[in-house]
């Protein structure tokens, strides 16, 4: 009779144990991982798929209806300026004009005599383009918050410009037409603001209500209008630009026949 193996002899069975997803323990102790562990858990590799999902059609047309809106928008408004104080007023503040201490002095000068006046007296008072933009920067303009330039246009027009503290130091032109045998001297025309300050740029000009500039031109008036009416205004003539446009001979003065009040 053969000799049966006793139970010692026996191998051990093979006997897998799958324990916390991907660790496989044998026995004996030995333990086979099937996966990244950090101590004793496993980490998890997870893949995300990301899918990019475009506009609709619709909303594609709605955005760029609105985009386009705002760009016509933007540039009426900025287009508005020009033509509120019209685009001569815009380029005539390009032709350069020395502003002098000097000149502003003789402007002074010249309205100390016309104010001083008897009443009745009549009067001629004659002034430069120049003579008037130095009394705006230099003498006016800093007792009204206006950092002033001004120039003639044609007919009997008058521009101003500059940065003005009542709108809050922004630069603002106003277009004034001077007028005979009226209180005022200066009339409002047009106002425009320029709401993105560029220096020396005719861009970003939006159309104001000359209401709004009313209190600045008052204040023009009241210091350079007041004591006499003027009873005939004479503009310098017209000469021909380097662009091919008219402006205002700087060689030639305005004259003020005037009375005094």
């Amino acid at each position: 009779m053969s000799e049966q193996p006793t139970p010692s002899e026996l191998p051990e069975p093979s006997v897998t144990q799958n324990v916390n997803g991907g660790v496989t323990v044998q026995p004996g102790g030995d333990a086979n991982v099937g996966g990244d562990v950090v101590g004793r858990d496993k980490i998890m590799q997870t893949t995300t798929t990301v899918t990019n999902v475009g506009m609709p059609p619709e909303a594609v047309r709605r955005l760029v209806i609105s985009v386009g809106t705002l760009v016509l928008v933007t540039a009426f408004c900025f287009f508005s300026g020009g033509l509120a104080v019209g685009f001569a007023a815009l380029q005539a503040f390009q032709r350069p004009v020395a502003s002098t201490p000097a000149a502003a002095q003789d402007f002074q000068d010249s309205l100390n005599q016309v104010q001083a006046l008897p009443s009745g007296q009549a009067f001629q008072w004659t002034y430069t383009e120049t003579d008037l933009s130095s009394y705006m920067h230099f003498v006016l303009g800093p007792q009204i918050g206006f950092d002033a330039r001004a120039r003639f246009l044609s007919g009997d027009q008058v521009a101003i410009q500059g940065n003005w503290s009542g709108m809050l130091g922004l630069p603002v032109m106003v277009v004034t037409r001077m007028q005979a045998d009226s209180p005022q001297l200066y009339h409002t025309v047009s106002a425009a603001v320029q709401i993105l300050p560029l220096p020396d740029s005719n861009f970003g000009w939006v159309a104001l209500p000359v209401s709004m500039v009313q209190p600045l031109v008052d204040a023009i008036n009241q210091d350079i209008g007041e004591g006499y009416t003027a009873k005939a205004i004479d503009f310098p003539s017209l000469e021909v630009t380097a662009s091919g446009g008219l402006a205002p001979s700087l060689e030639a003065p305005l004259q003020i026949v005037g009375i005094s009040d």
